[in-house]
């Protein structure tokens, strides 16, 4: 916690708000050690309001208003980071699919390919059905290895 959550809070929920805010930004950061904290200071805080008389529904209420304030400060550096997780999924998928069609494109058979992708054959023969000229994956390899009796289907 920084130094201005130590300071008193005059206003008992604006106290209860701050934390509010303070456990769901930690939560959010899966930081376990902060929402601890944070929620012992929710409850001293929501404890303080009661002991002043405020009634339940206003002390829940400047809990939400905190958490929806720390939401929406959060909000658009969060979706920031969801886009750019994806744009990259999305360019290491790609990159994957390019291995692996430059490895069928080299002869490999689609369990070879399987085996060092970690995923099944099915899955190297989706990618690969997708190839232009609708390469299925099977190799001349392959079908040997289908023909051989000391093959595993």
């Amino acid at each position: 916690m920084n130094d201005n959550e130590h300071q008193v809070i005059a206003n008992p929920l604006d106290a209860v708000a701050q934390a509010g805010a303070a456990l769901l930004r930690a939560e959010t950061d899966q930081n376990v050690t902060a929402a601890r904290e944070a929620r012992d200071v929710l409850m001293r805080a929501a404890t303080a309001a009661m002991q002043g008389g405020i009634p339940l529904r206003d002390i829940t209420a400047a809990e939400s208003r905190g958490q929806s304030e720390i939401r929406q400060e959060l909000r658009g550096d969060t979706l920031r980071k969801v886009e750019r997780a994806r744009r990259q999924m999305r360019d290491a998928e790609r990159s994957y699919h390019t291995a692996v069609e430059r490895a069928v494109r080299l002869g490999l058979s689609t369990r070879e390919i399987a085996h060092a992708a970690d995923v099944t054959h099915g899955t190297i023969r989706a990618i690969t059905a997708r190839l232009p000229g609708g390469d299925n994956g099977s190799t001349p390899t392959e079908a040997t290895d289908r023909d051989s009796p000391m093959t595993l289907s």
